[in-house]
């Protein structure tokens, strides 16, 4: 039994090196000029190891995107979890998709691919569909969460979500499009921005790492 658990072991950590060399590999190459040899050559093993534990490239890179979704998901979750004020939570569950700018753009890279493939291929669309769905989740009960406390006003939450996401993707394409925006003014705009729209109040002096000051109605 012993044996059996130490060969489950090895095998668990060489898919999960492969799926790690995978989404580096997309992320510096794009996934139309990533090879098996090149994910194989990163990871440390043969070629045709690769094909022991993916039978295909399609199944390596869907494993590759499934591991991005509940690493993603993961991460909003364990920060969320923490905070009990809805506006500690929104600022921690951002500062999870604002971490740094490197592993921005790694990410931004990676699934725009996985975006592209998921538009024609069935399996990476519901994935895909599954990533947005779970955004949504962590959206949806720290507006809830705001609204039911009094600290949000009582905004449509489906329109709220929507717009959070859309902030998101849209401000993180502008960085990676616009060298005058930094990605601090990325994140900072972020937070204002969705923080205005759930307060219906101007926000002063937006930091990323101390407690914000919304401006009181009518001051």
């Amino acid at each position: 039994m012993a044996a059996k658990a130490l060969a489950q072991e090895y095998e668990d950590q060489r898919r999960q090196e492969l799926i790690m060399a995978t989404y580096l590999e997309v992320a510096e190459k794009g996934y139309s000029a990533v090879t098996l040899q090149d994910i194989a050559r990163r990871a440390g093993v043969r070629k045709g190891g690769t094909l022991y534990y993916f039978a295909t490239k399609d199944d390596l890179f869907l494993g590759a995107l499934e591991w991005l979704v509940a690493h993603i998901h993961g991460r909003m979750h364990a920060a969320v979890a923490v905070q009990q004020d809805p506006i500690e939570k929104l600022r921690a569950m951002l500062a999870t998709v604002f971490c740094s700018a490197q592993e921005a753009r790694q990410f931004f890279l990676a699934y725009t691919d996985f975006i592209s493939i998921g538009i024609r291929n069935k399996r990476f669309h519901d994935l895909n569909a599954k990533f947005y769905q779970g955004c949504e989740c962590h959206n949806r009960e720290i507006i809830e969460a705001g609204v039911k406390a009094g600290v949000f006003r009582a905004v449509n939450v489906d329109d709220a979500c929507s717009m959070m996401r859309a902030l998101v993707d849209g401000l993180m394409m502008q960085w990676f499009f616009a060298s005058e925006m930094t990605f601090e003014d990325c994140h900072r705009r972020c937070l204002r921005v969705v923080l205005e729209y759930l307060t219906g109040k101007p926000v002063e002096n937006v930091s990323l790492n101390t407690a914000l000051k919304v401006v009181p109605t009518g001051a």
